[in-house]
């Protein structure tokens, strides 16, 4: 009897709290950290996760001050922050290769056809410069021989308007939304052996020094929840939708937000996952993303990246790739 008080008297540890900067608003591509709250992944490591929805480069002063825990941002500005000193450690990739692609009405990707014309772009930095530059590099054309045309983010009314020729997009966003629009259009990514990560997760490089169990907790309990989304999507969208996301009830907006995710799905799988479990991409992308950051530049300190790039974290389960990849 007494045995039996006193296991009733054992008190279970409080979960560690722990917050993701996202980088961006409250949006369905954050499916996995809301599965993986919602399914209780999180609790069953001991971690209680909060979502932090700060926007732009502040989040890498966060992570690095210590404010947040983990964090997300395009591979290029997380190199670029890591190799000016910010003690910051890249742990895992979720998008397995960049969505970015040109977004254009007709088929102006082949034969110089892209030659003369405006090419409408968010800004002249970034992901979306870099990624400009080097398809344009990989379809043979000098930055010069095209009009880069600097419209902030309204592509789709943009191209719609015929205020531009092409746009750099988002594959899984910016051609769903002109579809939606009766507005048909083509589009060009680059080739396989040509592509740089996609969006991955970040910590501080101490936390994983000191508590690297913390970081496979977090990272286990988040790829879980991606397989979960690429074996059941419909099922984890409508957890999502009813749980965090209650504005996509909506009629016109369910079914549109479905299709993102169901645009995004293919860039969380890929033959290296299938091979090698979720986590990391093939290190060829990184090597191809340190060249793309070179170009230009007499010397570079992104050839390092490897010191800060862990490539150690994987987690297995069954995947299929994408046709192709």
């Amino acid at each position: 009897m007494l045995s039996v008080l006193l296991c009733c008297l054992v008190v279970q540890a409080p979960p560690q709290k722990v917050t993701y900067a996202a980088g961006y608003i409250a949006n369905v591509q954050f499916a996995p950290f809301y599965v993986a709250q919602q399914r209780g992944y999180y609790a069953e490591e001991g971690l209680e996760l909060e979502m932090d929805y700060t926007i732009g480069p502040d989040i890498f002063k966060l992570l690095a001050l210590g404010k947040v825990q983990f964090a997300s941002a395009d591979p290029d500005a997380f190199l670029h922050a890591a190799s000016r000193g910010m003690p910051l450690l890249h742990v895992a990739t979720l998008y397995q290769r960049y969505p970015l692609a040109l977004v254009a009405r007709e088929d102006l990707f082949r034969d110089g056809r892209l030659e003369g014309k405006r090419i409408g772009i968010s800004g002249t930095y970034g992901s979306s410069y870099l990624a400009l530059k080097a398809m344009l590099r990989e379809l043979g054309l000098p930055l010069a021989k095209v009009q880069v045309v600097s419209i902030g983010f309204t592509q789709v009314s943009a191209l719609k308007q015929n205020r531009v020729d092409a746009v750099v997009g988002y594959i899984n966003n910016e051609p769903l939304r002109l579809k939606a629009l009766d507005v048909d259009v083509k589009t060009y990514s680059l080739s396989a052996n040509n592509q740089i990560p996609g969006v991955g997760i970040m910590t501080h490089r101490d936390l994983k020094a000191k508590n690297p169990e913390l970081v496979e907790k977090f990272l286990r309990a988040t790829f879980r929840a991606v397989a979960d989304l690429l074996a059941d999507p419909r099922a984890c969208y409508n957890l999502v939708v009813n749980e965090v996301l209650p504005e996509l009830k909506q009629a016109e907006r369910y079914e549109s937000e479905f299709a993102v995710l169901q645009a995004t799905l293919p860039f969380w799988r890929s033959a290296h996952v299938a091979a090698n479990g979720f986590g990391q991409c093939d290190e060829k992308q990184w090597q191809n993303l340190a060249r793309h950051m070179a170009e230009g530049h007499a010397k570079s300190a992104f050839s390092s990246w490897r010191k800060w790039v862990d490539l150690g974290f994987r987690h297995r389960a069954p995947v299929t790739p994408p046709a192709g990849k």
